[in-house]
């Protein structure tokens, strides 16, 4: 049982595994909150990233399903 995990590129120089994929194993209640913070990330840095589950849009309290697949995405605004 596992999610695979995306890392956007800006993302992958400053995670723990300096990966551009990972996996992690699936538990009950696992959250991408709870992946982004144990890659070495802040609740602060959560603010400027974007979480898609299934190429879907989701939130960083959405609970993750075995088999779903995480994508990390910078947040990126302009004006």
């Amino acid at each position: 049982m596992s999610v695979p995990v995306k890392w956007f590129a800006t993302l992958v120089k400053r995670t723990k595994s300096k990966q551009p994929n990972t996996v992690v194993e699936w538990t009950p209640g696992l959250t991408p909150h709870a992946i982004f913070l144990a890659e070495g990330f802040n609740a602060a840095d959560a603010e400027a990233v974007m979480v898609l589950i299934n190429d879907t849009q989701a939130t960083m309290q959405t609970e993750l399903a075995d088999g779903d697949r995480l994508e990390f995405m910078v947040s990126i605004q302009g004006g």
